[in-house]
């Protein structure tokens, strides 16, 4: 957001720890920031200028993470399907799902709306050809308007995406 090089800490999965090393993120034109508790704290909603929500099924994010969890992360099985049934799922439910309402777009199906992924690429591409300037809102970039002049019978609002 300032324009400056930052360190993002690495989790490691099998260990349930920090790991020692950090990624280095630049500073960037558009910067994509995912997370299932990404929308949770209004300050870091706030920073967003478009807020995404992927919406996939209940038997799509498990059987995500039961291949996830086996293949990546050393576990088994019965290890898996106990903690999505005892903590994931209502995680899910409780902090997850209630952030949906936050979103500017939600996106169905994931991955596989590929109508939804195409917008969202050719507004990315928008906005590194400059074809949209950012706008300042409360101290934070929060929106695009065009650079195009508006004519007086059309709203001066501008849509954030």
């Amino acid at each position: 957001m300032e324009g400056k090089t930052v360190q993002i800490p690495v989790y490691d999965f099998v260990t349930h720890s920090r790991k020692e090393e950090s990624v280095t993120v630049y500073p960037a034109d558009v910067i994509l920031f995912e997370g299932i508790l990404a929308f949770y704290v209004q300050d870091i909603r706030d920073m967003f200028q478009m807020k995404l929500f992927v919406d996939t099924d209940a038997d799509t994010r498990l059987s995500r993470r039961v291949l996830r969890d086996i293949n990546e992360r050393g576990r088994d099985l019965e290890q898996v399907l106990s903690q999505y049934i005892k903590f994931v799922k209502p995680a899910f439910e409780e902090f997850c799902l209630p952030t949906k309402k936050y979103a500017d777009v939600i996106i169905p199906r994931g991955a596989d709306n590929l109508v939804a992924i195409n917008l969202i690429v050719q507004h990315i591409q928008d906005i590194l050809n400059g074809g949209l300037t950012k706008r300042q809102t409360n101290g934070y970039t929060n929106g695009y308007s065009s650079h195009r002049s508006r004519h007086s019978s059309e709203s001066n609002s501008s849509r954030p995406h």
